[in-house]
C-alpha cells in the first residue's frame, strides 16, 4: 500500500482482529457485486472503504427517480446514466487505488458462467427470485462463496453460503415461484432497511475474506424495523437440493425459450404484426409508461379476463423486470405466438436510450 492508502486505513488497522495482515488480505481480495440498487449501493461502498482491492460491478440498469430514496450512490444529476458508470466513478473518488471492472448486463439463465471467474466471493444484491436462483446456481457451479440478501417493505434477511453450498439458497427456499413474493417496485420498501441489509452483506463478505473458518455458513439472519430486531436461524442442508444435493432441477419446457431481448423485439416490431403487451398494473404504467404498449395487467389475466387478439398477431409481454411477463405467457399462449421481454421495462428503456436513431 502507498503512503496515502496506509493513512486512509490507519484507524482500521489498529483494530486487533484486523491489523496489517488482515488489511493486506482485503487488499488482495476480489468481490463481484451483482445488482447496484438499494442493497448493492451500500454494500459496494463499504467493501471499497473496507479495503477490498478489486471489485466487479454488474448491472444493466440506468438511474431513475424512483431509485434515489434508497440507492444511496445516485443523485438527480445521474438520472438516465448507467448505474455501473456512476458507481464506478463514486467509488474511485473515495478510493482512487481501487481496481474496478464493470459488466453492464442482465444476469439470467443465459448468463455465461465465466462471469464468476477470478472472483473470491459474490454478493447477490438483486431483487427477483429468478436472479437469486441463477446466481446461487452459478456460484455452486463455479465454486464461489455467495452472500445474498433481500428486503420486503420493512423486513430484511441475509445469509452467506460456502462455495459448495450444503446449505445453499435453494436449500433455504427450495420452491419459490415468481409472484410468490413482491420486489421493491411492487411491494414497496423502506430505504433504511436496504441500507442496513446491504451493509451486513459487505460485513459478512469482509469477515469471510479475513477468516473463512470463523464465518457461520449455515445461518440466515432476519432483521425487522419496528421494533428493531435481529435474529438468527439455522439452515439445514437439503440432501435433495437440485444444486448442492442429489435432486434434479425442474424445468418449464413450454416457456424456457419464450424470452427475447429488446433488440429481437425491435426486429419483430419493424416487421409488423407485433403487439407489445404491458402486464404491469395501471399505477405503474401511469408513472413509467412504455410507448405504444397495450395495457393488460397480470391481475386481470389471473381473474380470467382475456381480450380477443388477431390469431396472426405476435404478442410480446413486458413488465418491470421480466418476471410477471414470463408468468403472463401461461394465460396467453393458447391463442397466439407469445414471448416475454427479458429484463422488462428497465432493460427495454436502456436499450432505447442507447439506440437514438430507431
Amino acid at each position: 500500500m502507498g503512503t496515502e492508502e496506509e493513512a486512509f486505513f490507519q484507524r482500521q488497522v489498529q483494530v486487533p482482529e484486523i491489523g496489517r495482515s488482515g488489511q493486506k488480505k482485503w487488499r488482495e481480495s476480489s468481490v463481484l457485486v451483482i445488482g447496484l440498487g438499494g442493497l448493492g449501493c451500500p454494500a459496494v461502498l463499504q467493501l471499497a472503504l473496507g479495503g477490498i482491492g478489486r471489485i466487479g460491478l454488474v448491472d444493466f440498469d440506468i438511474v431513475e427517480v424512483s431509485n434515489l430514496h434508497r440507492q444511496t450512490l445516485f443523485t438527480f444529476r445521474d438520472i438516465g446514466l448507467p448505474k455501473t458508470e456512476v458507481v464506478s466513478k463514486v467509488l474511485l473518488e473515495h478510493c482512487p487505488w481501487l481496481e474496478i471492472q464493470c459488466f453492464s448486463e442482465l444476469v439470467s439463465e443465459n448468463t455465461n458462467p465465466n462471469l464468476l471467474d477470478s472472483w473470491d466471493i459474490v454478493l447477490d444484491c438483486t431483487d427477483t427470485i429468478s436472479s437469486k436462483y441463477t446466481i446461487n446456481d452459478l456460484c455452486i457451479q463455479k465454486s464461489v462463496p455467495l452472500v445474498t440478501a433481500s428486503v420486503f417493505r420493512t423486513s430484511a434477511q441475509f445469509a452467506i453460503f460456502s462455495e459448495k453450498g450444503k446449505p445453499c439458497y435453494r436449500c433455504l427456499f427450495p420452491s419459490l415461484k415468481e409472484g410468490d413474493t413482491l420486489n421493491c417496485s411492487l411491494g414497496g420498501v423502506l430505504g433504511v432497511q436496504t441500507a442496513l441489509a446491504g451493509t451486513y452483506q459487505a460485513s459478512l463478505a469482509l469477515q469471510y475474506l479475513l477468516d473463512p473458518n470463523s464465518t457461520d455458513l449455515s445461518s440466515v439472519y432476519f432483521m425487522e424495523w419496528n421494533p428493531p430486531t435481529l435474529y438468527q436461524s439455522k439452515i439445514e442442508a437439503n440432501v435433495d437440493c437440485p444444486v448442492c444435493g442429489k435432486g434434479t432441477k425442474e424445468t418449464n419446457a413450454i416457456f424456457e425459450d419464450r424470452g427475447i431481448h429488446p433488440s429481437e423485439f425491435i426486429t419483430y416490431k419493424n416487421q409488423g404484426n407485433t403487439l407489445l403487451v404491458d402486464v404491469r398494473e395501471k399505477e405503474e404504467t401511469d408513472s413509467l409508461p412504455v410507448p405504444d404498449a397495450f395495457l393488460l395487467p397480470l391481475s386481470e389475466l389471473e381473474k380470467g379476463y382475456l381480450p380477443k387478439f388477431s390469431k396472426d398477431l405476435i404478442l410480446v409481454c413486458i413488465c418491470e423486470t421480466g418476471v410477471r411477463s414470463k408468468k403472463a405467457l401461461s394465460y396467453l399462449q393458447t391463442a397466439n405466438d407469445v414471448y416475454s421481454l427479458i429484463g422488462g421495462r428497465r432493460s427495454y428503456s436502456q436499450y432505447l436510450n442507447n439506440q437514438p436513431f430507431l
